[in-house]
């Protein structure tokens, strides 16, 4: 097959045009992608919440959460040749995961169609793309397994699904390191770390995962309710609440003018401070919570016990 033509290459074509006709194709790889990452990191037990905390074993074992995700995802026939993954349209497809440079080829997949993913979690990008795995297009020598690197060349020729798409970057590596230390400085209880995570982390939606992580504990929402230490108990001392999807709390944040993206969705919350209105306030936005009107704080309004959040039943 000299002077390899990928246009020309049918059956390649074929897989990428399955791939293209996939409802929602690029949401699906991205929360695949994502499942796959936080399925390996398991913070809620480990409190792991980057790539880089894994050991190689585990980098490695993504590879495998990737290839499995994306099957139930899309609902892809598992490969009948021993070492390929999937069958596509009638063809032999591998997929192959990297949060590196480059990605691995085994023996095996030399040849064949291979369905290449990446995520970088630095650029908060994902990658999704199709190569033809030649031998011209992989380094020359072998690592110790037996497999073989996409070279620079062969990057050239993969034909991209999804290249530098947005990727959803976890809350916690967004955080400066000093922040994170302060969170989970060692001996404090997993309550403590929440409501550390809450102070700094206002006016940003905040899933559930990361909750988890913080806490290091399943159903790490359960913190977030009132009682004695809970979150919203403790820290509307001072002013600084805790809402969720619901359409009384998203009602609130609309009306003070919370900064954020979307509101939340199930399983979403949003911690954000308020003061009692003042006329130094000016035409700040406003909301009425227990017969009092209160607005959004900023660094120049000294903290304040806050009101409660509307009953949701």
């Amino acid at each position: 097959m000299k002077n390899y033509d990928v246009t020309a290459d049918s059956a390649l074509q074929e897989v990428r045009t399955w791939i293209l006709d996939q409802q929602n194709r690029d949401n699906r790889f991205r929360q695949a992608l994502r499942t796959a990452i936080d399925e390996v990191l398991d913070g809620k037990r480990t409190g792991r919440y980057s790539i880089a905390d894994l050991r190689k074993t585990e980098k490695t074992y993504i590879g495998t959460k990737v290839e499995i995700v994306l099957q139930d995802t899309f609902n892809i026939p598992s490969g009948p040749q021993k070492g390929m993954d999937y069958l596509i349209s009638g063809h032999q497809v591998d997929c192959k995961f990297t949060s590196l440079a480059t990605w691995e080829i085994p023996t095996e997949a030399i040849d064949q169609i291979c369905l290449l993913t990446r995520v970088d979690e630095k650029k908060e990008t994902f990658g999704v793309g199709l190569l033809r795995a030649r031998s011209e297009f992989l380094t020359g020598a072998p690592n110790k397994d037996g497999k073989r690197k996409v070279s620079a060349l062969g990057k050239t020729k993969i034909t991209w699904i999804a290249d530098g798409a947005a990727f959803p970057r976890t809350l916690l590596l967004s955080l400066p390191e000093a922040q994170v230390h302060h969170i989970f400085t060692s001996g404090l209880s997993g309550q403590e770390r929440l409501n550390r995570f809450l102070r700094l982390v206002q006016n940003r939606l905040i899933d559930s995962e990361t909750i988890d992580t913080v806490t290091q504990q399943r159903d790490g929402n359960a913190r977030l309710r009132k009682g004695e230490g809970r979150s919203r108990t403790e820290l509307r001392g001072d002013g600084i609440l805790i809402a969720g999807h619901w359409k009384k709390h998203q009602a609130v944040m609309e009306q003070l003018g919370v900064p954020l993206p979307r509101m939340p969705r199930s399983g979403e919350f949003v911690s954000f401070r308020v003061v009692e209105a003042a006329g130094h306030h000016g035409d700040r936005p406003r909301a009425t919570l227990d017969n009092k009107e209160w607005v959004l704080a900023d660094d120049t309004d000294l903290p304040q016990v806050g009101p409660l959040l509307p009953a949701l039943k």
